[in-house]
């Protein structure tokens, strides 16, 4: 008996609610609704699902997390795309304690990671190999952002001194977002946690 109104409460239930789940599309860029959440577009998509990802949304619009369809350059907003798109994985290697932030506003291995419980999981050759590309890959392209922005800065008459100052602004925005909990590289090449 109880099988039997089990039975009739699920059809009963089907019946009831009829949904129709829309096709679904991967897409490497924001659709409608992501836009429209971060502001970025006013029309909402008709009748849409929406699966959203960390990677394909846009979070800030400081210079090291600024949209790439800001940028003219072909070559600045694809560098730009692969910044966004490397940026939770760094922030989880970050978060880890594997690499960290320099004072030159590259992200290096952290030397102190060897000591970390989280360590383990890295020396897997596969796992470790991945790390040191994304560090080649990050670090390669903040540098191409900093300099063709400081040729633009140029191409725009200014002057050496604030094109250093500049760039070096540009180098401190990375230095200067180092979260709780993240390693960093000091000055005197020493490595601390931020407390």
């Amino acid at each position: 008996m109880k099988r039997l109104i089990f039975l009739f409460l699920v059809m009963g239930c089907k019946s009831i609610v009829d949904l129709k789940v829309p096709p679904i599309t991967i897409t490497n860029a924001q659709t409608a609704a992501e836009k429209q959440m971060v502001g970025e577009d006013r029309e909402l998509e008709k009748e849409g699902w929406m699966i959203a990802s960390i990677q394909s949304s846009s979070n800030g619009r400081s210079n090291r997390e600024k949209s790439a369809s800001d940028d003219q350059d072909p070559e600045i907003r694809a560098h730009r795309i692969r910044l966004n798109y490397l940026m939770p994985e760094v922030k989880q290697y970050k978060m880890h304690g594997i690499v960290g932030e320099t004072p030159v506003g590259f992200i290096k291995l952290n030397p102190l990671a060897f000591g970390l419980p989280t360590f383990a999981q890295y020396e897997i050759p596969a796992k470790r190999k991945r790390v040191e590309d994304v560090i080649v890959y990050l670090n390669e392209s903040r540098k191409t952002i900093w300099e063709k922005e400081a040729l633009n800065q140029k191409k725009k008459g200014k002057k050496d001194e604030e094109i250093l100052k500049y760039k070096q602004s540009l180098i401190e925005e990375y230095y200067k977002s180092v979260s709780a909990g993240e390693y960093f590289e000091t000055t005197a090449g020493r490595w601390e946690k931020l407390q």
